[in-house]
């Protein structure tokens, strides 16, 4: 059997696996992945929560007359999404099929699919490594001291409070109550780790070990469920804490859409919440797919795309996306994580007992909030806003460039 057909038979199966993770989800948070594969069907095109379309509220009446000139039916329901979007039930109708007639004959800004962002990439269902135990504690950075009091917020899998406890990361106090549970940690065993349990408290701390805690509020959100989350939900997050007044947000997931499409959603944030909102830094991952093609919202010139160096910050990780649109690389290798005790199954079959509390894992997931932290570090420090700190650490990046790389965050 080819190498090629061994890797593509490899990736269906970790597909099933994403697409059992989005069907198997609690408090009727589930919802039906679909996959478009690429002309050669060895890759992954991009990722679609099947059977609903969006469109702009002012474009409703365009999108449903495109339905009658293509001689579709029209959408069984039309329900309000976040940031004046309108969600498109097209009942059992497959929706990147739909699309595809639809943008014949309107533009593709008028309507879209809703894609489903990952924390992974598109030749590869999986993270950059699966966590491995590991008996250290975490590295931190000294507190900063200064006048500002930046606030923060984590867009992820949510926070679980007894990592605290179990990794005894006392920085974990910035979170308080200012979070929303990872109520996904577990398997209705209650001992086995799903996949992606507790990687929203593992950036969280990724982003307190740089920012120091006694300074800064960090709220965790919970929406990347599994390894993945639709568009609009997260939108509807990123809404939420950006009204709320957060100062910096760094978000760990992203998603390739259609060639020659951006994501329709996220456009709508820009448009109708972010750019009212000036004072507000999103720090994004910039993806794990070795790749320069577009990964959003990560390669909007609106966030800071963050992609991964290798260990010992002296060169790019392989895996780690690049591309003109990748703002600064950051330390995202081996990265050491508070995490659930208990039994975690990898893809391959084999476990591993976690019972310290901690794990290594890699990935521009660990990457983005080492950035974050460092323009919160830079809040607390200067009593600057959000906006000024991001433009020093971008500098202070520029003076520590690599050949062939990039601009570089380097921690003292």
């Amino acid at each position: 059997m080819s190498g090629r057909r061994v890797r593509r038979e490899e990736l269906a199966r970790e597909v099933e696996r994403l697409e059992r993770n989005c069907a198997a989800r609690t408090q009727g948070r589930q919802f039906p992945l679909a996959v478009r594969w690429d002309p050669s069907g060895n890759e992954v095109e991009y990722l679609y929560r099947n059977h609903q379309l969006i469109c702009d509220v002012d474009d409703l009446d365009e999108t449903l007359e495109a339905f009658d000139r293509v001689g579709a039916e029209r959408p069984e329901a039309i329900t309000d999404g976040p940031v004046g979007l309108k969600v498109l039930d097209v009942g059992d109708r497959d929706a990147a099929d739909l699309a595809e007639q639809l943008l014949g004959v309107v533009d593709e800004d008028v309507v879209g699919l809703n894609y489903v962002l990952d924390t992974q990439g598109n030749t590869v269902m999986c993270p950059v490594t699966e966590p491995l135990p590991w008996n250290a504690p975490v590295p931190v950075l000294g507190e900063p001291v200064g006048p500002g009091r930046p606030r923060l917020a984590v867009i992820d899998t949510g926070y679980h409070p007894p990592v605290a406890e179990q990794s005894g990361f006392a920085r974990f106090s910035a979170v308080k109550d200012n979070h929303e549970p990872d109520d996904e940690v577990y398997f209705d065993d209650g001992s086995t780790i799903r996949p992606y349990g507790g990687h929203g408290t593992a950036a969280a701390a990724r982003l307190l070990a740089v920012s120091g805690s006694e300074s800064v509020t960090v709220q965790v959100r919970d929406c990347l469920v599994g390894g993945a989350v639709d568009e609009l939900t997260i939108v509807n997050d990123l809404d939420h804490v950006v009204r709320a007044g957060v100062d910096v947000v760094s978000v760990q997931a992203g998603l390739y859409a259609r060639p020659g499409c951006s994501p329709k959603a996220f456009n709508a944030f820009y448009r109708r919440v972010l750019r009212r909102h000036p004072d507000t830094v999103i720090v994004v991952a910039a993806g794990n797919n070795g790749s320069d093609a577009p990964f959003w919202p990560a390669a909007y010139p609106w966030t800071i795309a963050v992609g991964a160096l290798t260990d010992g910050g002296d060169s790019r990780a392989g895996w780690s996306n690049v591309g003109h649109w990748v703002g600064v690389y950051a330390s995202g290798e081996n990265a050491v994580v508070p995490f659930p005790n208990g039994t975690y199954e990898y893809l391959d079959g084999t476990r591993a007992e976690f019972s310290q509390g901690h794990a290594l894992w890699s990935g521009t997931s660990f990457a983005a909030p080492v950035v974050a932290g460092m323009i919160a570090r830079r809040m607390v420090e200067r009593g600057v806003t959000a906006p000024v700190a991001r433009d020093i650490v971008l500098a202070e990046a520029e003076i520590a460039a690599l050949d062939g790389v990039g601009p570089r965050l380097v921690l003292p």
